[in-house]
């Protein structure tokens, strides 16, 4: 007899376990380890930002087990392609294509991204965890993309603004969405701002026998993704446990 899996009650029972602080479940999955001003959750914070270093211990611990859980049911296998078919050429282009994430493919949600666009072994790194290699990336958004898919509605991924700097190129953001399928249906309305640190990279194909196409050429990649939250990310978790208006 063929089992089929029902999403909306594995993330139903992932969010009520961890409400109910039942730490079993995420104690099974590495936490990320670093120093830490404070092991508690803010619930009443003035902090009006948040980055990687300044988040509790509870904030990455709950994600990081979020991850981990879903990468666990839904594994999927990443392909790896190792020629760049298109990285940017200058500073302006790689901005234009980072803004085509936010504007074309709502990648806040989906995780869709221009992947050539990315070193291979990228940081990312978020106000609640942090992780190296797009491979990592793929995976870990595609799966959780499946959850969504399943019970997100309206989902958006404004782009506020977006700005050329000395070596990075940096996005003020608006992640919406409902989360409809959930019973006390939430909704997720955070900003942020992403700066996407570029190096330049050498991009030719040595496995042609073309000499003309072996010609050298270099192009700029994101090297480190650094995420931040214009509130403190206990607040933006707590979003997922606030009934919404539907």
């Amino acid at each position: 007899m063929t089992k089929y899996i029902n999403f909306n009650n594995i993330v139903l029972f992932f969010f009520l376990a961890l409400n109910n602080n039942n730490r079993g479940i995420v104690s099974s999955f590495t936490i990320p380890t670093t120093q830490h001003r404070d092991n508690n959750i803010i619930l009443n914070s003035k902090k009006e930002t948040s980055t990687y270093d300044e988040t509790d211990v509870s904030s990455k611990g709950f994600v990081s087990g979020l991850t981990g859980f879903v990468n666990m049911f839904f594994p999927k296998e990443v392909k790896k392609e190792k020629i760049i078919v298109s990285a940017a050429s200058s500073p302006t282009e790689l901005m234009e294509r980072i803004a085509s994430d936010y504007t074309e493919r709502n990648y806040l949600w989906t995780g869709d991204i221009d992947l050539d666009c990315f070193d291979s072994e990228c940081e990312f790194t978020d106000p609640t965890i942090s992780f190296t290699s797009t491979d990592t990336f793929v995976k870990n958004t595609q799966n959780l993309k499946t959850i969504v898919d399943k019970i997100a509605i309206n989902t958006q991924s404004k782009l506020l603004n977006i700005t050329t700097n000395d070596g990075y190129v940096e996005s003020r953001w608006n992640m919406i969405g409902d989360l409809t399928g959930l019973p006390w249906k939430p909704r997720i309305n955070v900003i942020g701002r992403t700066k996407f640190w570029y190096k330049p990279v050498d991009t030719t194909d040595n496995n042609t026998n073309d000499d003309k196409e072996k010609e050298k050429t270099t192009a700029l990649q994101v090297y480190f993704y650094d995420e931040s939250w214009e509130i403190p990310a206990s607040q933006a978790l707590l979003q997922l446990f606030k009934p919404g208006v539907y």
